[in-house]
């Protein structure tokens, strides 16, 4: 059996397939389905009594690129993402919500981006056994400049930004990861999650980085810079 596995790696990593996709073990570098693009939970643990849909599908995977009838950016990479709204995966405004990630090896640089958006947005961390060592919390939500999502203009609702976050301390360890709706009995208590990416060979300038979005119902392109988060754990 490791024998077959080495031997599919190898091919894989000759073809630029799977580059670097697997630490000794077998266990993956990046996290199973990071971006949702199965179009479903794919690789992702849910909660138990998730809320499912009249054919028995659980909710919140959609493949809308805008929200409201102002066309309002959700900054979606690829053909779907995480939605938070209650009419889109079952669950009330107020309460909380999570989901778990596959585990897998921090390799590369130690670095990781998540996109989030929802002023209750956050990402923890855990080690293999469940020893939490990271909270990561939406730092992009700002409820004013309806509806531009313009930097200096307007805010950031239901949008995502990416953000980047440092784990490089944890470099060769196995991990695991759970993205979070945290409970609030405010406005916008909701989170957006998409392209969670576990494997840089380089640590991303995101001073520098973007995503451009169309601002809302506009002709204009605006972008959104990434994020660095810092961990709030203790």
């Amino acid at each position: 059996m490791k024998k077959a596995l080495a031997l599919l790696m190898t091919l894989a990593l000759l073809l630029g397939l799977l580059p670097a996709a697997f630490a000794e073990g077998g266990i993956p570098f990046q996290v199973e389905n990071g971006g949702f693009e199965t179009g479903d939970f794919t690789g992702w643990t849910l909660m138990d009594n998730w809320p499912a849909d009249e054919n028995g599908n659980p909710m919140g995977i959609i493949s809308k690129t805008t929200y409201w009838a102002e066309e309002m950016p959700y900054n979606q990479a690829g053909e779907y993402h995480l939605d938070g709204f209650p009419e889109n995966n079952g669950i009330p405004e107020p309460e909380a919500w999570h989901i778990t990630s596959s585990h897998f090896i921090l390799g590369g640089v130690g670095y990781i981006t998540v996109r989030m958006g929802g002023r209750t947005a956050a990402v923890k961390v855990f080690k293999a056994d469940g020893t939490q060592v990271g909270l990561f919390r939406n730092r992009h939500f700002k409820d004013s400049g309806f509806p531009s999502v313009k930097k200096g203009v307007g805010g950031s609702w239901a949008d995502m930004a990416t953000f980047i976050i440092d784990l490089s301390e944890y470099i060769g360890e196995e991990l695991y990861l759970e993205l979070w709706d945290e409970e609030s009995p405010g406005s916008w208590a909701v989170a957006f999650f998409d392209e969670v990416v576990t494997l840089y060979d380089e640590i991303p300038d995101y001073k520098t980085m973007v995503d451009v979005v169309k601002d809302g119902n506009s002709n204009n392109m605006v972008e959104i810079p990434w994020q660095r988060t810092l961990n709030t754990f203790h």
